[in-house]
């Protein structure tokens, strides 16, 4: 078995039992992907180096997914986001009575071909592609923020007055075409 498995049950087994209830069945749909071609490179990468494992539970209005868990390798800035959602709904709705074979009276069903959600993962690599830091001091940080804010005023104050010219200039073409109204008027 690969490390990844090893690591990924120890800490799904350490989690508490609506984490771990939550998690096995993923780890079982990983594990299904064992000899897929496109598991190779996390499988691989993983022996070879320093990753740590994270579980990040869902948003609280998210009904599409358990979460995802983040395999993460502080050397290579290298990460990988295995999403955990959950299926479509398969099967129909469970008519399984006691007498059925291989009924379950713990979940009141047989399991096959019942509706349920089937667990589905994804799995995300993401690398970091450059790491830099501010080159100067603070100060010279705050000096470049002065000059945002002072640019942005300027701006600012430049779009108020091109509003302010095109607010005039339609007032006095609205008040020539009252002018030439009434100029009109009084030649009749």
């Amino acid at each position: 078995m690969y490390k990844f498995y090893d690591d990924l049950k120890d800490f799904i087994l350490k989690q508490d039992e609506d984490t771990k209830a939550t998690l096995i069945p993923y780890y079982e749909t990983l594990y299904q992907l064992e000899n897929y071609p496109e598991m190779k490179e996390l499988l691989t990468i993983y022996e070879e180096g320093n990753y740590t494992l994270d579980y990040n539970e869902p948003d609280d209005h998210d009904f599409s997914s358990n979460g995802w868990l983040e395999v993460y390798e502080m050397k290579s800035k290298t990460s990988y986001n295995i999403e955990l959602d959950i299926g479509a709904m398969k099967g129909q709705y469970c008519t399984c009575e006691l007498e059925d074979e291989g009924y379950n009276s713990d979940k009141n069903c047989c399991g096959v071909l019942c509706d349920a959600h089937l667990p589905e993962v994804s799995i995300v690599k993401e690398v970091k592609m450059i790491k830099h830091e501010f080159q100067g001091y603070e100060c010279d940080l705050w000096a470049l923020e002065e000059k945002w804010f002072t640019e942005h005023e300027k701006d600012l104050l430049h779009k108020k007055k091109l509003e302010k010219v095109s607010s005039i200039e339609a007032q006095i073409e609205q008040l020539q075409k009252e002018l030439k109204v009434v100029k009109s008027e009084l030649k009749n």
